[in-house]
């Protein structure tokens, strides 16, 4: 079943996500449901479980569908990441322009470090670690940022966020005036 994402302004995406301890129907549900969300919206390759209002470690991931878009039928190759943890990140970094299905409209070129250290639990709750570099490493970055209520806008520079000032203070008057009412109806 595909969820509802949460927009900029929503409270729920700068609260801090709880770790899971083992793997339930319920959490299966909810990583297959991600799953069918990431993929319905047309630029969507990754998606962390506060973006769908839950305060919850779990992102869900597909970077292979990027890599091979203009294929008349992109190959998928979902990755799960359950309670990820970033264990060590390199010194070299690059920008790169991020956007995020939470932040709809708006982009802005962030530096991430170009490869980290991750352990993490995968869909079997098996526990996993890797070293990712590249697209991977940046991805996953922006991910873990959304599970401890940071996103990809609080890392702008301050000239680049006085730049889409207006583009996020338009989405945050709209998610609040959509919360008052469903608070009243």
């Amino acid at each position: 079943m595909a969820l509802e994402i949460l927009i900029y302004g929503h409270p729920t995406l700068k609260g801090i996500s709880a770790p899971l301890t083992s793997m339930t129907p319920d959490l299966r549900k909810l990583v297959d449901d991600m799953a069918e969300t990431m993929y319905n919206y047309k630029g969507g390759i990754g998606l962390a479980a506060p973006q769908v209002g839950e305060l919850r470690r779990v992102v869900v991931l597909d970077v292979e569908q990027v890599l091979t878009r203009n294929e008349p039928k992109p190959s998928r190759r979902l990755q799960v990441f359950i309670n990820p943890e970033i264990l060590w990140q390199s010194e070299e970094d690059n920008p790169f322009i991020e956007g995020c299905l939470s932040i709809p409209g708006v982009e802005g070129e962030i530096y991430r470090p170009l490869c980290i250290g991750l352990r993490f639990r995968n869909e079997d709750f098996k526990e996993c670690e890797i070293e990712a570099e590249g697209y991977l490493a940046r991805v996953l970055q922006h991910e873990v940022d959304h599970l401890n209520g940071v996103l990809f806008v609080d890392r702008l520079k301050f000239t680049q966020r006085a730049l889409i000032a207006g583009k996020l203070n338009r989405l945050r008057r709209q998610t609040k005036a959509g919360l008052a009412s469903n608070d009243t109806g």
